[in-house]
């Protein structure tokens, strides 16, 4: 699925990142959750060098995580840029980037905001509760390929709501 996932359409982006819904989120889901990212990111990509990060719109971060010590603080700036996207456009930054590749539109053209602080570049899911219109916070990967970030933060999402069932 993993290079596929280009060629799904803005509707099916929606619908696979549209089941990622919690009924509540707290600190604690946060530290599973993020530890659970972790290990499915170690066991599936155990030479690559990782960040797994989660942030609360507000700027709050409950989780923050390097994997192996080729990370640089240029990795943190990603993980700040795709997760900038997801607060502003309450969509993932895959869903962001996939939506201007088919208008053939950069993101400065299309929404006259700068890639120095917003990054289309898939990795960022948002979080978001259920009975709530808004997101609370993102999910966010940085490390791998695009596609290889957005879908283990997905696969870390959807594996976290089937063990944790409650959530």
């Amino acid at each position: 699925m993993t290079h596929e996932i280009y060629s799904y359409s803005l509707q099916q982006i929606d619908d696979l990142e549209s089941k990622l819904i919690f009924d509540l989120f707290t600190t604690e889901i946060a530290w599973d959750l993020g530890n659970l990212a972790r290990s499915l990111a170690q066991e599936n990509y155990p030479r690559k060098s990782i960040i797994i990060d989660i942030t609360l719109v507000g700027g709050q971060n409950l989780f923050h995580s390097a994997i192996n010590s080729d990370t640089s603080i240029d990795n943190d700036y990603w993980v700040k840029r795709k997760y900038n996207t997801v607060f502003r456009f309450h969509k993932s930054s895959f869903y962001i980037g996939q939506k201007l590749r088919q208008k053939g539109k950069s993101l400065e053209d299309a929404n006259f905001i700068s890639s120095i602080d917003y990054a289309t570049h898939g990795g960022s899911i948002p979080i978001k509760i259920r009975n709530f219109d808004g997101i609370i916070g993102a999910l966010t990967i940085s490390g791998l390929a695009q596609e290889e970030d957005h879908l283990l933060a997905i696969q870390s999402v959807k594996l976290f709501k089937e063990q944790s069932l409650n959530y």
